[in-house]
């Protein structure tokens, strides 16, 4: 895959934070071959964690904020959720595996697994309608040491993936996959061309997937963050350059995204891929468009959870739903949806209970 090219100028500035010592670092990125905009990247540090903000210029009504120039990765939710948990912030159940906060919203469940789906609704579980069993929650906990980490594909028994009697209706095998199985006429996905099955310091840098609304947004209130309003994040989409897509250069391809196929009904075979993987937009930001949809602060004032064309009035911000029935919005497309989803006019929504393998978010800095 292709990594963005960074040109690094670092200063060190410090700032106060909700956990004491907090600095900041600043560094030049140039996003893309195609533009010359030098976006300044800035490295808060709280904490254990250090987090890659980009400024996104004022427009459109919405003043100028910062936001993640990617999404949140494995590494840093797992050192939030050791942060959080010494602070007495989050609880784990060790029975169930779910994490919640204090008042008992779910954050996500650490028992997160591959999805076995009659995708065409013929009745029957067809070979070529399974999906990649990487697509799991690689977050575990250690009850001994009372501690979150991420899991070693390597120790991974992936051999309880492709049995029966846990998942009725698996047709595959491991060796129908290429990194599992080894096999090279197996399924892989676009981003794993290598065949290799990839290794902890890998899986360390993709998106925390199978978060769930409370999940991100306690994530973002512990480091003094919030999730992005819908406006925010269809601004950094936009790359300051009008874009329709939120992709790299505003086009919406395969090449383009880690988005997973051209036209609705299509079966992937991939999985989330690094946060900083292919090239940033015009503003520094990586993946705003494809690897998992992103969870916004807005309700959407609607029950469909997928929609099209909305007008920015059915959106709104508002820590209570107007009616109880309405959704949480998120934005962006994933691994396994289809081109289309990366645009503006686009949008997912969810409960907020609600959280699978293409379930992530970033978060942003008001100024």
């Amino acid at each position: 895959m292709v990594i963005g090219r960074l040109q690094l100028v670092i200063k060190m500035i410090f700032i106060g934070s909700l956990l004491g010592s907090c600095s900041k670092e600043s560094n030049n990125i140039v996003p893309n071959d195609n533009s010359p905009t030098k976006a300044v990247v800035e490295k808060y540090i709280t904490g254990n964690n250090t987090l890659e903000f980009t400024t996104v210029p004022a427009a459109g009504g919405v003043p100028e904020f910062q936001i993640m120039t990617s999404e949140v990765s494995y590494e840093e939710y797992v050192i939030f959720l050791n942060e959080a948990y010494s602070a007495g912030k989050i609880k784990y159940n060790n029975i169930t595996q779910e994490v919640t906060d204090e008042d008992g919203n779910s954050m996500t469940f650490l028992n997160g697994s591959r999805v076995v789906k009659d995708h065409n609704k013929n009745g029957e579980y067809e070979l070529d309608e399974m999906e990649n069993p990487l697509n799991i929650n690689f977050i575990a906990f250690d009850h001994e040491a009372q501690r979150f980490y991420i899991e070693d594909p390597a120790t991974v028994d992936w051999n309880q993936y492709f049995d029966s009697s846990i998942y009725p209706n698996v047709v595959d095998q491991a060796d129908d996959w290429v990194e599992v199985g080894g096999n090279p006429n197996g399924f892989v996905g676009s981003g794993d061309l290598d065949g290799q099955m990839p290794i902890l310091e890998e899986v360390k840098t993709w998106p925390a997937n199978f978060i769930r609304y409370h999940g991100a947004s306690k994530f973002a209130e512990f480091y003094g963050y919030t999730l992005p309003t819908v406006k925010q994040w269809k601004n950094a989409a936009r790359g300051n350059e009008g874009f329709e897509y939120a992709t790299s250069d505003g086009t919406g391809t395969l090449e383009i995204a880690w988005i997973g196929h051209i036209m609705p009904g299509e079966i992937h075979k991939g999985h989330v891929q690094p946060v900083k993987s292919l090239s940033a937009n015009p503003l520094g930001i990586y993946n705003l468009g494809g690897n998992v949809w992103e969870w916004c602060f807005d309700w959407y004032r609607g029950t469909e959870t997928f929609s099209k064309g909305k007008k920015e009035s059915d959106f709104y911000v508002s820590h209570t739903p107007e009616d109880p029935n309405h959704l949480k919005a998120l934005f962006g497309g994933s691994f396994n949806y289809f081109i289309a989803t990366m645009g503006l006019d686009w949008n997912h929504a969810a409960m907020l209970n609600a959280g699978n393998d293409h379930f992530g978010f970033r978060v942003v800095k008001n100024k």
